[in-house]
């Protein structure tokens, strides 16, 4: 009876730790999902590209006309954990297991990396 009970929270607990992982609910302030910057001017969907048989994820800005007006591969897919707009900028929060929590300032419809931007209090990732 104990070897039972034992091999049922094993996989209660397998199952549980299983639905977690594709769920979005622990990654603070991030999504995986479409999201749009505070005046609905851009949004941005993630997807994945493959690099030298490495699979990024590739961000893509669309513009409220639904075209596309930049993208950028921040990261590999296997460690990233979403992003997230500022409230009040058109920049760009991401977070991954690697490189951490980090900034993509918007200058001219074009995002670059800053890795000397200081994160607002509002945005809260997976590990804080």
């Amino acid at each position: 009876m104990r070897k039972i009970l034992c091999l049922f929270l094993f996989i209660c607990v397998f199952f549980v730790g299983c639905q977690s992982q594709g769920s979005t609910e622990n990654w603070g302030s991030f999504t995986a999902e479409k999201t749009y910057s505070y005046d609905q001017k851009y949004y941005a969907i993630q997807n994945t590209k493959e690099t030298d048989g490495i699979s990024f994820i590739n961000v893509v800005i669309y513009n409220n006309k639904d075209e596309p007006v930049y993208s950028f591969a921040p990261a590999r897919s296997s460690d990233f954990w979403g992003i997230c707009w500022e409230k009040d900028t058109y920049n760009i929060w991401i977070q991954s297991a690697d490189i951490g929590v980090v900034c993509y300032v918007c200058n001219n419809e074009i995002w670059s990396k800053n890795d000397e931007a200081a994160r607002p209090d509002y945005i809260i990732s997976k590990y804080d």
